[in-house]
Formats: C-alpha cells, structure tokens, sequence
C-alpha cells in the first residue's frame, strides 16, 4: 500500500522540528557554558599579579626577542612572554607566589633570578641585564626584596600570611587586622561578644556598604541591614590579602570605598599542613568593664576553635589540592542576675523558675521589645525560643 505524499511530508518536518529542536538545545548548552566560565575567566584578573620589566644588554640598550620564563617555585606554573624591540616585557595573570625569572637570547647567556615574590593586584618590576656569551651558560642572582610599588598608583597594603597566622585574633577572623592598613579607621574588637567578629570599616570616612570584597577574583559582598556578610576562611587557609583604599583602576573597584582582594592557600609540589587547637577561657579574661562596676562576676566565655590545612599534588606541576577545615564551639552569655543591673530596677534571681515567661513578663512589663510592642505582663508575647535561649 502506497503512502500518501501528505505522510511524507508531515514527517519530514516532523524530522525537521526534531533536529531543529536539538540544534537549540545545544546552542542553549553552549551559552550557558560560556556565560558561566567568563564571569570566573574575567574574575581572576582581580586575584592575580603580574611582572614586568625591561632586558637590557651591558651596554643598557633594550634588547628585543628575548625569552622570558616565569616559573612558579611551588607549583611550576610557567608564564612565558617575549621581550619588545626596546627590551620592555609584561608577564600579566601571575597567581601571587614566588617565582623564579629565566632570560635567554641567542648569543647572550642565560641569566636566572630567583626569589621574585608576586602579591595580588600589584605589578613587579624585575630588570634584567644579560651579557654577551653562549646561551648554555647561566648565571644566577638572587633578587632583593621590593619596599615601594612603582608600577600603579593604587593606594593599600598587602598583608602576608605569616602576619595573618602571626598576629593574636580573638576569633581567628582577618578582617580584625584591616584596620593596619592606611585610611582605614575600624570599632575596636569586643572580645566578650558571641560571635565570629567581623570587623566593619570604613575607608577615608566612607560608610562601610560602600567597600567591595573578593575572593580568589570573585565577589563576596552581601549587605544585611547595613552590616557587611562576608565568608570568613580560617587564617591558615588564606595566602594573602590586599586592602586597596584609593586611586585602584576600574578593573578592581565597583564602589568608592576600600577594595578588599582575599586569595587561599592551594597546593604545590611538596605536601604541607597543620593542625591547630585555639582556645579562650573565661578564667583567663579580664572582667567586662559594667559588669565590674556593678559588682557582678565576668560572664561565661569558653571558645574552643580547632582543624586542619592539607594540601600537596595529585599529579606534580599539573594538579593539585589544599583543603581546610576549623570547628569553632562557644559558650557565650552573662548571668541572668546581671539584667536587672542594665534594663530594669527588678533582679532576676538565678532559680530556674524566674526563667519563665510569666516571670519574665512580671519583671520587664510594658518595656519596650527590640522588634515588637512592649513586653506583656503576663509574658504572653515573649516567644518560647527566647525562654529556652
């Protein structure tokens, strides 16, 4: 039986719509990938350095056509450029590190610096002048260490992660050393308070929704009622950070206050960890100043902060991993008596039956609540979460 040529047809563009329809599907999976990988391809000009400088003969002419080979000391990550005719090179997108600088031109030899440290958003400069001999020949200068950063005009201050691991944070929290960088005024800590800590700072007398934060290239801000939320890694698993405060590039900034740039630790060659155990008692803390003038005893404050960092190769100079992991348990609080000394003339004793609602309403009746009306006398409005708390 033959089929009609409207059958044919029909499915024809049945076919048709077929393969139209997976053309779309993968046309639509293909932007997707790109959109998704070109925010984080971008992103990483914001957590990278970079080298420059000029190669120059003994004469302290440029010299042009010259190798230049940046190879990370941890990782053996090679970035490699080639000078311009006037001797200038740019190695750009350099992970912070230390690096070791190789120059080689035929009919000159081989010169080797080593110890050139890059730091997040800044640009070193590393001159080398090479001399006339074979290119099998290699000479080797250690190079000396950087005090001023000559290439931008961003002003801030990169603090290294022995500063971070080194210096005393009652929450292990970074953002309570921010305030060491220029321009920057910040509340002092309250060691007392329960909590991560979090600083909030202001730049040049900016408000503090005005700072922007990045980490490893990627946005981090979220602003909560004014107060800025931020991931807070442990401080050994961060590598470095810079608090750029004025005159950074468009590349850097998206607001007028300070620019805050994080980078982690990741892995290398060799293995490396830690494991550490912080903790406070309150046996060891000075008494909060209006508990000790009214005569009450320092409140309860353990804290116990303890982990690990662990990172090294899967596949050496090709893959690598670095994990982290800090546990923090706090027992934080003040006495109940202490309450009527700050909101009420009415104590509270200690017994467990004035930590009812009905108790709670009779000794802060018709006072004002943080978010809501006035306390009820019968406590009726006083919800049953903050009684247990």
């Amino acid at each position: 039986m033959r089929r009609p040529i409207s059958s044919y047809v029909r499915d024809s563009l049945r076919f048709l719509a077929l393969r139209q329809t997976r053309v779309v599907y993968i046309l639509c999976f293909l932007l997707w990938v790109v959109a998704a990988l070109t925010p984080a391809l971008l992103a990483q000009t914001a957590s990278t350095g970079a080298v420059a400088g000029t190669i120059t003969d003994q004469s302290g002419a440029g010299v042009g056509g010259a190798i230049v080979r940046l190879t990370n000391s941890s990782t053996g990550e090679v970035h490699e450029v080639a000078s311009s005719q006037n001797g200038t090179y740019l190695a750009p997108l350099v992970a912070p590190g230390v690096y070791q600088i190789e120059v080689s031109k035929s009919g000159f030899k081989t010169i080797v610096r080593t110890g050139i440290r890059v730091v997040v958003t800044e640009t070193r400069t590393a001159d080398v002048a090479i001399q006339v001999g074979e290119v099998s020949e290699r000479v080797v200068i250690s190079a000396d260490a950087e005090i001023l950063q000559t290439e931008g005009a961003a002003l801030g201050y990169v603090t290294d992660e022995k500063s971070v691991e080194g210096l005393p944070l009652v929450t292990r929290n970074y953002t309570q050393i921010m305030a060491l960088s220029p321009g920057i005024s910040a509340d002092v800590n309250d060691a007392s308070a329960l909590g991560s800590g979090t600083a909030n700072f202001s730049a040049h007398g900016g408000v503090i929704a005005d700072n922007n934060f990045q980490m490893n290239g990627l946005g981090v801000n979220d602003l909560f009622f004014g107060i800025v939320q931020i991931p807070i890694p442990n401080p050994d698993a961060i590598q470095e950070f810079k608090v750029q405060t004025g005159q950074y590039d468009a590349s850097f900034g998206r607001n007028a206050g300070a620019n805050v740039d994080v980078v982690t630790k990741g892995g290398s060659n060799q293995f490396h960890g830690t494991v550490f155990e912080f903790f406070r008692n309150d046996d060891l803390n000075a008494n909060n100043f209006f508990l000790n003038r009214a005569g009450k005893p320092r409140g309860v404050l353990k804290q116990n902060q303890f982990g690990f960092t662990l990172g090294g190769p899967l596949i050496k100079e090709k893959l690598f991993f670095f994990g982290s992991y800090q546990g923090t348990r706090q027992r934080n609080g003040l006495d109940a008596s202490c309450l009527g000394d700050f909101f009420t003339p009415t104590e509270i004793d200690d017994s467990s039956s004035s930590r009812t609602a009905t108790a709670l309403g009779a000794a802060f009746a018709n006072q004002p609540g943080a978010l809501g009306p006035p306390v009820a006398s019968d406590g009726s409005n006083i919800s049953t979460q903050a009684v247990r708390y």
